[in-house]
């Protein structure tokens, strides 16, 4: 994934920041190259910030990295039965 766009999100990502993550992940896909979404700065991620990534990595050129377990195990429980395949290692 070397081509990626990386999209880097810090801190707490809930329904009063998910504006502003939602435009820096739309400025990251608007360049048209692959996204690598990472995860490790993040903090609290709420419902709709996990919406988010689950719409995004829809495409097949966005991908999670660095997914806390909590996360990834919240994603599954949700339903999405893609979350262990579309986070990259």
């Amino acid at each position: 994934m070397s081509d990626s766009t990386f999209c880097s999100p810090a801190g707490d990502i809930t329904i009063f920041e998910i504006a502003d993550f939602k435009s820096q992940l739309q400025a990251a896909l608007d360049i048209g190259r692959p996204v690598t979404i990472d995860l490790g700065q993040a903090g609290t991620l709420d419902i709709s910030a996990l919406q988010l990534l689950i719409a995004a990595c829809r495409s097949e050129s966005v991908h999670l990295t660095n997914v806390p377990a909590a996360v990834a195990t919240r994603l599954t429980q949700l339903g999405w039965e893609k979350a262990k395949d579309r986070v990259a290692s």
